[in-house]
């Protein structure tokens, strides 16, 4: 895979209930237990918890080809989670809002795994503002992990079918759920964050 600059494309998105969406359109759920406090996802959708419950904040969304060089400099926080796409159709939008027509799709590349990371800036500055001009700031970074017929066969998607693979969107959300409750009990994030509304989506 050849590398490239990243492709960046900013916009106000109206978010509504503290949270922005990543998905498909498929019906995908996306989590309500985030416990890095920031974002969480579950195949075919991730959730990114804002500060404010209701009202405008500032999304740039960057294209990469590999994982950018980590760096929290000018940022409150970062973190990172893996996305999985079954159509190659991903797109961020705030909850209940209209689709916002200058982000790109986030999975460019087709179905498969990709990286999400996110940096935010002003959660905590006045949550219980309706802000029409954004003081908060995101940056969505995507990069390909897993992409391609190989990827398509493990997630049961297009050439699953035709080399006769069975569906394993059942089984990889199995598996998913189940990772996701072991990595209660280990403890996989050393960061915290403090909510500054107890109507966020859980951590």
């Amino acid at each position: 895979m050849s590398t490239q600059p990243p492709t960046s494309a900013r916009a106000d998105v109206h978010v509504s209930h503290h949270q922005m969406l990543v998905n498909e359109g498929t019906g995908a759920g996306h989590p309500s237990h985030v416990p890095n406090g920031l974002t969480a996802s579950a195949p075919g959708a991730a959730v990114i918890v804002t500060g404010v419950h209701t009202g405008v904040v500032d999304v740039t969304v960057r294209l990469a080809d590999a994982p950018p060089v980590t760096t929290a400099q000018g940022w409150d926080e970062v973190e990172d989670v893996e996305l999985i796409s079954f159509t190659g159709e991903t797109r961020l939008r705030g909850l209940m809002g209209h689709l916002p027509q200058a982000l790109p799709n986030l999975t460019p590349h087709g179905p498969g795994r990709y990286g999400m990371r996110v940096h935010a800036r002003g959660r905590d500055i006045d949550p219980g503002a309706v802000p029409r001009v954004p003081f908060e700031f995101y940056l969505v970074t995507i990069w390909p992990i897993e992409v391609g017929p190989k990827a398509c066969a493990k997630l049961g998607v297009g050439v699953a079918d035709e080399l006769g693979l069975p569906d394993k969107s059942a089984e990889i959300g199995h598996r998913w759920s189940a990772r996701r409750e072991d990595s209660l009990h280990v403890g996989t994030s050393t960061r915290c964050t403090t909510w500054p509304r107890a109507t966020r989506p859980t951590a």
